[in-house]
């Protein structure tokens, strides 16, 4: 049987997913349409062979930012609700388009939200563990884009060495057609030359036996002209031989040349379709590059909000220090008004004792004949000196607490005022009094010299 606790949180997680999935299901709905329809696109379905390359890229850029959109409103209303809960599972969408974070980036934002969290913030420890496991998710997300990319560099580069070297292996069998030419016009040419060496030695026989008056005989006559027909047609069947050969050759050359004609179109498509491919997944990876920034910023907002909230407690820590302080403190309040007499004459390392006016509250605590004022508690006490002289001398006065020599006024005029103030941290008992530590021969303080004695 669950207890309450355990069903409040089992109820707010499943109120948290039914909202995002109310804000999600459009958005999902719409990026599948888009896929199945790039998909046959690429395919080249009769379907789809009326979109054109424009529209596609138009419709795949603005399911990015309609996806993109409901990631960034998703991930700043989870900034601005600290207390939101947190489902204990990543999110299959925010899976598949949240933005990446460096190792060390992660494991130091790990650290510091981790602290803070757990200190002032249990319900974050779900939160960390979700964020935790999208970074995990999207670092497997980016190895498989970078290797998909890798791959189709690789194919591409396979396909320019390939082509290369067909072309290379066409011109070296161009080049050798062209010398097989060459040969055949060579053997060609000297058979004409020999064709022509026995016209010459025909035509010769006929002059001789027209010039001459005996009787040949025609059997000889025969065998030659038998031998040279003979040797004729042996020429001529070596002609339709090599012409044959020719044809043969060339053939076979239009032949090489067609199958490459056509390893180069299809090479062309296929290069065409990979890299249609390849700007689809840059432009797939650029909304990425954007959640991560958002992604970045907001976080860097949670640790400036962590960090603000560990200042405060600092100084809420302090203040209560203080405030316990102040609460326990026994305030016995004690001030003393001081005039001197008119005139007071005045000598170096005296201590000031004639006076005019003494007023105490609270209690008598200032010696009149010594000038030394008892401190009655341990405390802090703010003490003002005004001093005025009637003559051009100089006075310096100093306030002497215990041993300490606190602060020094200083008259350098005659009819002038100098007037200065501290605070004095004293112990019970402990002497504070006016010492003289510079005057010159006849320096006077007149009745408007005085100080006052105030504990705080």
């Amino acid at each position: 049987m669950p207890t309450r606790i355990q069903v409040k949180v089992v109820t707010e997680q499943i109120l948290y997913l039914e909202e995002h999935i109310q804000v999600l299901g459009p958005v999902v709905e719409s990026i599948k349409n888009i896929v199945t329809k790039s998909k046959a696109w690429l395919e080249e379905k009769t379907d789809q062979s009326s979109v054109s390359y424009i529209e596609l890229s138009q419709e795949l850029d603005t399911a990015a930012t309609a996806l993109l959109d409901v990631t960034s409103h998703i991930s700043d209303g989870d900034n601005m609700d600290v207390n939101k809960p947190t489902p204990s599972l990543p999110h299959p969408d925010t899976q598949t388009t949240a933005t990446f974070l460096t190792v060390e980036s992660t494991k130091q934002l790990n650290t510091k939200v981790q602290h803070t969290a757990v200190k002032e913030h249990p319900d974050l420890e779900r939160k960390l563990a979700y964020i935790e496991t999208t970074l995990s998710s999207l670092q497997d997300i980016q190895h498989k884009s970078t290797d998909d990319i890798s791959e189709i560099k690789q194919w591409r580069d396979n396909f320019v060495t390939e082509q290369s070297d067909v072309g290379i292996n066409i011109d070296q069998l161009t080049k050798k057609q062209h010398q097989n030419f060459k040969n055949l016009r060579k053997q060609m040419s000297e058979q004409d030359n020999k064709v022509k060496e026995l016209n010459k030695e025909i035509e010769s026989l006929k002059e001789k036996e027209s010039n001459s008056n005996k009787t040949l005989d025609m059997k000889e006559y025969e065998n030659n002209l038998n031998k040279i027909n003979k040797d004729m047609q042996d020429y001529t069947d070596k002609i339709d031989s090599i012409t044959q050969e020719i044809k043969r050759h060339s053939d076979l050359m239009a032949a090489l040349q067609e199958e490459c004609n056509k390893i180069l179109c299809n090479a062309s498509t296929q290069l065409e379709k990979q890299n249609v491919l390849y700007k689809l997944l840059q432009q797939r990876l650029m909304p990425i590059d954007r959640l991560i920034q958002i992604f970045n910023q907001n976080l860097e907002t949670r640790e400036e909000r962590f960090t603000k909230l560990e200042s405060i407690e600092a100084t809420i820590s302090v203040l209560s220090k203080d405030l316990n302080l102040l609460e326990s403190r026994v305030c016995n309040r004690y001030a003393c008004y001081v005039t001197l007499d008119d005139p007071t004459p005045v000598s170096a390392e005296s201590i000031i004792s004639n006076f005019d006016e003494v007023h105490e509250y609270n209690g008598k605590h200032f010696n009149q004949t010594t000038g030394k004022f008892v401190s009655p508690h341990d405390g802090l006490y703010l003490v003002c000196v005004s001093l005025h002289e009637w003559e051009e001398q100089l006075i310096g006065v100093g306030v002497i607490a215990g041993d300490m020599w606190c602060t020094t006024i200083e008259v350098k005029c005659g009819d002038s005022s100098a007037a200065g103030s501290v605070v004095v941290d004293m112990k019970k008992g402990q002497e504070l009094y006016l010492k003289v530590s510079r005057a010159e021969h006849g320096a006077q303080l007149s009745c408007y010299s005085s100080f006052t004695i105030v504990s705080l």
